[in-house]
């Protein structure tokens, strides 16, 4: 290329940088009526409580303000791209990131240039960028621009009630193969938790919000674990508890001793328009899972749920899940769940290192993945998101 045709082509790219901004309360009204159009009436994009939670209450939060940026083209607001700050644990220290969040740009400014510049003021924002839950499109887009693709996050499933799991399922096959073990695996990963934890000493109890506790168990979980994103007390209490669907969670910490093991965190959700329950975020040593995931089952099955559901990238735990009669979810089926990351200069990472799956452990309360299982206000989506209008 010429260095003529190179001005040019800077010149283009600078010109459109100059159309994306970060977001001030000025354009509260305009963007939200952006949002409407975009996304529909009630869901959480334009729920006032959500994005006061999610933008300005988040921990890390930019000195710039909030991770909001809109793309204004004669006069008026014609994309947007939002960002959820973060911090990874990269083995021993931390990289400021942000997860990737609502681009989404106006049929008539597509392939317009829009695009481009708003992911790159997301990406310019912090050394690293993630997204999870992305849509084909954005896969494709982000596949492109290189960034590295770790895959999607298995969903393991255990069915406690295999006649209606049967029924609601396209894996005939699998549950039927699944059914004839499903209840000695139950009743034995019952008989097992409950003599690990008479032996260990292990208590299971719920909590109505996270407390002090939380943050011995990252101190103790998370080296095991060489990437993984911070879950501690700031965090899980901004994620978990100041939600404002916080009564949709239930938490539970395990303890032995008075001393913090782990902790999980549940949900109920329709899968199929079946009643599950899913384990949305969970934490702990890998040898404490087992029994973990045993008392975990206990209260999916007091809760008369036809099955519980975990997604989560943890291939130190597929052997654990796998032992205690869980099934492994193709990716193919449903919406694949599906995480890329993109490292600037200053992420100073190693990229076979991020593209390990072995390196990672990643749950659905990472990003924004378990908000888009849950889009509508109030909660009517389930485990397949079948509407939802999210771009990456």
């Amino acid at each position: 290329m010429s260095t003529s045709s190179s001005t040019v082509g800077q010149s283009i790219t600078d010109r459109l940088k100059k159309t994306v901004f970060r977001f001030d309360a000025s354009d509260k009204g305009e963007l939200r009526g952006f949002q409407r159009k975009m996304f529909g009436e009630r869901v959480w994009q334009v729920d006032e409580a959500y994005n006061r939670w999610l933008f300005d209450e988040v921990p890390d939060r930019d000195a710039d303000g909030p991770q909001v940026w809109v793309c204004k083209r004669q006069g008026q607001i014609v994309g947007q791209q939002c960002g959820i700050p973060f911090r990874l644990k990269a083995q021993d220290r931390e990289i400021p990131a942000s997860w990737a969040n609502s681009l989404m740009v106006l049929p008539e400014w597509r392939m317009r240039g829009a695009f481009t510049p708003l992911a790159e003021a997301q990406l310019d924002s912090r050394p690293l960028a993630m997204a999870i839950h992305i849509s084909d499109s954005a896969y494709k887009a982000y596949s492109k621009a290189g960034w590295i693709d770790i895959g999607a996050l298995p969903a393991y499933v255990f069915p406690l009630d295999t006649r209606r799991c049967l029924e609601a399922s396209s894996l005939q096959g699998r549950m039927r193969t699944l059914g004839t073990i499903a209840g000695p695996a139950l009743h034995g990963a019952r008989i097992g938790g409950h003599l690990l934890s008479r032996a260990t000493g292990a208590r299971f109890e719920e909590i109505g919000r996270f407390d002090g506790r939380a943050d011995a168990i990252w101190r103790r979980a998370s080296p095991h674990y060489p990437l993984i994103a911070l879950r501690d007390l700031t965090h899980l209490r901004w994620r978990y508890d100041a939600i404002p669907c916080a009564s949709d969670y239930r938490r539970f910490i395990l303890t032995r001793g008075g001393e913090p093991l782990g902790y999980v965190v549940l949900r109920r959700e329709t899968w199929r328009k079946e009643p599950c329950l899913a384990i949305v975020d969970y934490l702990c040593e890998p040898k404490w899972l087992w029994v973990l995931l045993s008392h975990t089952l206990r209260i999916a099955a007091t809760e008369r749920a036809t099955a519980l559901i975990c997604r989560t990238l943890n291939t130190r735990a597929e052997r654990t899940f796998l032992a205690m009669g869980m099934m492994k979810v193709p990716d193919r089926v449903g919406f694949p769940v599906r995480v890329m990351a993109h490292a600037g200069p200053d992420a100073g990472i190693d990229r076979d290192a991020f593209a390990d799956r072995g390196n990672w452990l990643l749950t659905m309360g990472d990003g924004d993945a378990s908000f888009l299982m849950h889009n509508t206000l109030p909660e009517t989506a389930g485990l397949q998101p079948e509407g939802v209008a999210v771009q990456g």
